[in-house]
């Protein structure tokens, strides 16, 4: 009889328990696809120091002494810093100040820098006209290193420190105000030294003549 041959039991209790399992797997919902993976920031993609010299307006290395978060205006998620860097040396672009501003921004939705790290130097390739200068996720910004440094220098050579314009003053000599001295009153003395000379002279020959007699 079928129900006392044990492997025919088996078989069909594995055929229930499959059957079983597949109408669950198909009934039941599974989890939201955008719950599958969550979201995070788009990583920035690495940029060559060649690459970043050719876009940026400024190049120069310089440490990070400050940093001043302050919220974003343009409605994207995310807030913009503000860094205070101590410049060290400029490799290209117009910098005549030991200190200058550098702004950069957490975006969620693209590639940037966020708040870089006190007391960490950079080389800065950056944008912008100075007030302040900015860095892009894609600048290629970065902490500074000998490579870095060599391959920056292969490009534009060494670097100068930052030189504050120099403002010319003028000077003022003064000026004698008073009047003229009249010809007479300068050929004074002059005058005066003939008229002893010619009595000296004279005096000399009236002792040379009363000698010969």
């Amino acid at each position: 009889m079928i129900c006392c041959d044990a492997p025919v039991l088996r078989r069909l209790l594995t055929i229930l328990l499959t059957a079983v399992v597949v109408a669950l797997t198909v009934l039941l919902p599974g989890p939201p696809v955008h719950a599958a993976k969550p979201k995070h920031p788009p990583e920035c993609q690495p940029v060559t120091v060649l690459d970043s010299t050719k876009s940026a307006r400024a190049v120069f290395s310089g440490t990070v002494t400050q940093v001043d978060r302050q919220p974003r205006t343009d409605g994207v998620p995310g807030a913009i810093y503000l860094q205070t860097v101590t410049v060290d040396l400029v490799y290209q672009g117009s910098v005549n100040t030991e200190t200058v501003q550098v702004q950069t921004d957490r975006n969620r939705a693209e590639c940037s820098l966020g708040a870089l790290s006190v007391d960490t130097e950079y080389m800065f390739f950056v944008s912008g006209t100075g007030d302040p200068w900015v860095a892009t996720g894609t600048s290629g910004t970065q902490p500074n290193s000998d490579v870095v440094i060599s391959q920056v220098e292969d490009v534009f050579g060494a670097g100068e420190p930052p030189i504050d314009p120099v403002t010319e003053q003028a000077t003022f000599e003064q000026v004698e105000t008073s009047e003229p001295q009249s010809l007479t009153r300068a050929a004074a003395p002059g005058l005066a030294l003939v008229i002893v000379g010619l009595l000296g002279l004279l005096v000399v020959r009236g002792v040379t003549r009363r000698s010969r007699y």
